[in-house]
């Protein structure tokens, strides 16, 4: 293979890779659950929010994390809360203050994340094999034996 080919295979997998990384953005999602109650307002927590100040989206959501509901979101200004960002809530409501997680995760059950794992994984593979062709031409794949 000449070096134009090789050079053309490892373009091709950096093309893989960065759009990997550009689908990986379509996956990534963001989840928000109850952590439960608490005494005191643990250090970190971004906001302490009244329920009562809280949208009627916002309270509908915290309500049904409070139940003990997982709800999972694409949208980051569906996060409850004052604040439309990944961190801890405390919310406050009926004298109990309950603290949520609000957690932003990369999901690749989704047609995004499949096709970012895969990109990658076929970009990843590219870039190698134009590596070990150009450098490394005596050298067999690790799968193969001569």
């Amino acid at each position: 293979m000449s070096d134009t080919l090789h050079f053309g295979l490892f373009l091709a997998g950096i093309f893989l890779l960065t759009g990997a990384m550009v689908f990986g953005v379509g996956a990534l999602e963001y989840e928000v659950e109850s952590l439960g109650t608490v005494e005191k307002i643990p250090e970190g927590t971004e906001s302490l929010v009244s329920f009562g100040d809280l949208s009627a989206r916002d309270q509908r959501t915290v309500e049904r994390a409070i139940a003990g509901e997982r709800l999972v979101f694409r949208d980051p200004t569906e996060l409850p809360g004052p604040r439309k960002t990944k961190g801890t809530l405390a919310v406050e409501r009926g004298g109990e203050t309950y603290l949520l997680t609000r957690r932003i995760f990369f999901n690749w059950r989704t047609e995004f994340g499949a096709s970012a794992v895969a990109m990658a994984v076929a970009g990843l593979l590219a870039v190698s094999e134009a590596v070990r062709r150009h450098h490394f031409p005596h050298r067999t794949v690790a799968w193969t034996r001569r």
